[in-house]
């Protein structure tokens, strides 16, 4: 087993962290071996001393067959020794067999970040501390690649971080041009909607006393669910949603419905919020 930082063997028990959550962070190069394989005996150490002159560009993480089954079915290996790069999660390039020196080092060297890659990660550093430098390094990124979706995105992320909902509108209709938006995205636009809602919705306090003194005014109900929501008290919001919903048909339950979609977007398919609303906002509408 090698000494280096950048080269790990992996188990069934560690595959997730040491593949797929450190693809998050830098390229993995993820080597499907066994130690009674001819070809992997030399493959091997040759990915090793490459990764060490790559000195923390890409990671090497090695998997022996015969310890990690489950993981080598789910990466459909059929022989060995089999070779994946993996980036934030994903497959990106694979080969199966053994490979020159020249060819591996070509191959390795394709998954270093490009310059842009770079500018995002730097962007991504820095835009919780931040946002404006981030939003002109997600800006260079998107100027010297058009589509990087990803750079795109961190415009749009880092543009509403600042309150600046034009631009942000802006960048997402650019986005949504192609004909849809990544989840992101969507998360994005819907936020976006809501901060729109929260400036011209009136104030919090003001709103709740007017839903108490006239509890059946839907349209008022609306209003303080929209500021709720704005202001990032979702549960409450959605509380409010669901009760003009619950009202029965009309704009105004229509308009409840939306709301509680596009927050489902902003918290997460995975929130226990959007699980639970979900189940209550299918009752209100059967």
């Amino acid at each position: 087993m090698s000494n280096s930082p950048w080269v790990t063997e992996t188990s069934a028990a560690t595959f997730e962290v040491d593949v797929i959550e450190r693809s998050k962070g830098v390229p993995v190069v993820l080597d499907f071996w066994a130690a009674w394989c001819g070809p992997c005996r030399k493959l091997g150490p040759m990915l090793e001393k490459m990764t060490a002159e790559f000195a923390g560009q890409i990671a090497l993480v090695k998997a022996d067959v015969d310890q990690t089954p489950e993981q080598a079915q789910a990466f459909r290996v059929e022989s060995i020794p089999a070779v994946y790069a993996v980036r934030n999660g994903q497959v990106v390039d694979s080969f199966v067999g053994l490979l020159t020196e020249p060819q591996l080092r070509q191959w390795m060297e394709s998954l270093l970040p490009t310059e842009t890659d770079l500018l995002v990660q730097q962007a991504e550093a820095c835009e919780g501390t931040d946002p404006a430098i981030a939003e002109s390094l997600f800006q260079k990124a998107l100027d010297k690649e058009e589509d990087l979706i990803a750079a795109a995105i961190g415009v749009a992320r880092t543009q509403l971080a600042q309150e600046k909902l034009t631009e942000a509108e802006q960048t997402l209709a650019k986005l949504q041009e192609r004909g849809y938006l990544e989840p992101e995205g969507e998360k994005l636009l819907a936020e976006l909607h809501l901060r729109r809602s929260r400036l011209s919705g009136g104030d919090l306090s003001a709103l709740q006393q007017k839903v108490k003194e006239a509890p059946n005014d839907l349209p008022m109900r609306l209003q303080l669910a929209e500021a709720l929501l704005a202001g990032g008290q979702y549960e409450e919001g959605l509380n409010e949603c669901l009760t003009v919903v619950e009202a029965g048909p009309g704009p105004s339950r229509d308009r409840g419905r939306e709301l509680m979609v596009s927050t489902f977007k902003i918290m997460g398919e995975n929130s226990p919020l959007t699980n639970s609303f979900r189940r209550s906002l299918s009752l209100a509408l059967c």
